[in-house]
């Protein structure tokens, strides 16, 4: 239930915020401009205090999610680097098998870089879960060859250089696929972001509207503006959506290297 925010799309996102900044700012003109009318003005001070604070509150929220999903960024691009030096380091290694086996490593670490560097961007939700079941299939057969190697009583320490980057690069699939696809902002979170915009772009529009002074332009500027960076923060924070994605192309060299050398 903590995902359902993460299901609405980039643009519904943004489209949303607008929406809620521009009703919060109406709304809260509306209401100052009522209470104008009515000479209930109250106390400048405190309300501009109160403004200051929400917004200052605001402002912390969105640093904050902003900076998880920045460093969140971070490690899928450090993951990603990882992962291609130890494919890479696994096809190296597997020069120590037996030259049957060595040949279905090649192959098999060929066809796993190529299914790993498949564009977030473009890539189908069922083409992914395709392409991830072969990955796991693939880990299974590189395992069942060292398995093989030790029926056939290879030496130890030729089939541990070759299994321990094997390792590194099953670990590796697994923390990919939890850091970018499950590791996200949950909803009450996304939720208290926005319940805070609101508050703070409605008071914006109380002091607009009962001091009449001020510009609305400005203060509708400055509204989308939060909308913005909301939006920025949801497209950090996706891992297969939007403009802020992890190139994929140290992973697309790496396959056409192996495929060139295998």
């Amino acid at each position: 239930m903590f995902k359902i925010f993460n299901g609405i799309s980039l643009l519904g996102v943004y489209l949303s915020a607008i929406l809620l900044v521009l009703l919060a700012l109406a709304f809260g003109y509306l209401i100052g401009r009522y209470m104008r009318r009515h000479h209930s003005r109250g106390d400048d001070a405190s309300l501009g205090s109160a403004v200051a604070a929400t917004l200052g509150l605001l402002a912390f929220m969105l640093a904050l999610t902003f900076n998880m999903t920045a460093e969140r960024f971070a490690h899928r691009k450090a993951l990603l680097l990882e992962e291609v030096n130890a494919i890479g380091t696994t096809f190296l290694r597997a020069d120590f098998l037996q030259e049957k086996a060595r040949q279905q490593a090649h192959a098999l670490l060929v066809e796993y870089a190529t299914l790993r560097s498949h564009d977030p961007a473009t890539i189908t939700a069922e083409d992914f879960r395709v392409a991830m079941a072969r990955s796991d299939e693939i880990h299974s057969a590189l395992w069942q060859l060292v398995e093989q190697g030790l029926q056939d009583n290879d030496s130890e320490l030729r089939l541990k250089a070759f299994y321990e980057p094997l390792n590194q690069v099953i670990d590796l699939h697994t923390m990919r696929l939890q850091v970018g696809a499950e590791y996200q902002i949950p909803t009450p979170i996304w939720m208290a972001l926005y319940t805070i915009t609101a508050l703070a772009v409605f008071g914006i529009g109380v002091q607009l509207g009962l001091n009449a002074r001020g510009s609305i332009p400005v203060a509708l500027s400055m509204s989308l503006a939060f909308a913005l960076v909301i939006l920025m923060i949801a497209d950090l924070d996706r891992a297969n959506e939007g403009l802020l994605l992890v190139d994929q192309g140290p992973m697309q060299a790496l396959a056409e290297k192996l495929r060139a050398s295998d």
